[in-house]
């Protein structure tokens, strides 16, 4: 009577489930000997995250601070801003009181000179660069050349360091629509700000910010220390009056 019963359950396990089961056992196998193959192991993977997780944190942090720095030091220049367009010839003429009365109308004429020259020099040339760029966005075929070429010019406005960071940025955008485009445009707007720096910027800054390259320099480094963007925007035209103020000839930038 069992014989009947013993036939039936093995006719259920036909070949094709057979199969199956071996395939699995087979897999089975398989992944076993390949997890010991590649053994982790747990305390040295555990180690690994205790050391770059603080790491990425902070640097996560680092980069937050300086962004919120950044910012707060452009508040900071808006509201100087402000308060100089709305009240600032009272401020002025408080600020002149530090000084000799004999002085006040020379510190008057080279601050004027210094801050104003350095200012509306650097606005002409940032709109200067951004039209030119512009046209060659436009020649090139590059996507919204408008305002890449508004990112550009915008970040000209920095002295210094300014238009290296803004040309950056903007390659970087372009290297979606191609790799050679994005070195065709990098390597044109290198041209033109080495136009702009060379040729227009000595011919536009002159009679206002007449300092020698390598103190002008010296000056940016020492204000982004300082005072981070503030200091940056401030330090070539504080430098200036400093130095006119000291009569220091051998400072300022060669008439010859």
């Amino acid at each position: 009577m069992s014989q009947p019963k013993h036939q039936s359950i093995w006719d259920n396990f036909n070949n094709t489930k057979l199969i199956r089961y071996v395939l699995l056992f087979i897999l089975g196998w398989a992944i076993v000997q390949i997890v010991a193959y590649f053994s982790i192991d747990l305390s040295e993977l555990e180690t690994q995250l205790r050391t770059q997780v603080p790491s990425t944190v902070g640097f996560g942090l680092a980069m937050l601070q300086n962004i919120f720095g950044n910012l707060l030091d452009l508040v900071i220049i808006a509201v100087v801003a402000l308060f100089m367009l709305l009240d600032g010839k009272r401020l002025w003429n408080l600020l002149l009181r530090i000084f000799p009365i004999g002085m006040r109308d020379r510190v008057t004429e080279v601050v004027r000179k210094n801050f104003l020259g350095f200012f509306w020099g650097r606005l002409i040339l940032s709109v200067f660069f951004g039209i030119s760029i512009y046209i060659v966005f436009l020649f090139l075929g590059v996507n919204s050349p408008l305002g890449l070429a508004a990112i550009v010019s915008v970040f000209d406005l920095i002295p210094g360091i300014g238009a290296t960071l803004g040309v950056s940025l903007v390659s970087l955008i372009i290297l979606q629509q191609g790799i050679a485009l994005a070195l065709i445009t990098l390597v044109s707007c290198i041209l033109l700000q080495q136009v702009q720096e060379n040729l227009l910027m000595p011919k536009i800054m002159q009679g206002s910010i007449d300092l020698n390259p390598v103190i002008m320099f010296f000056a940016l480094l020492v204000g982004a220390k300082v005072a981070g963007l503030v200091g940056v925007f401030l330090s070539i035209p504080l430098a200036g009056i400093a130095i006119e103020l000291c009569g220091v000839r051998e400072m300022q930038q060669d008439q010859d």
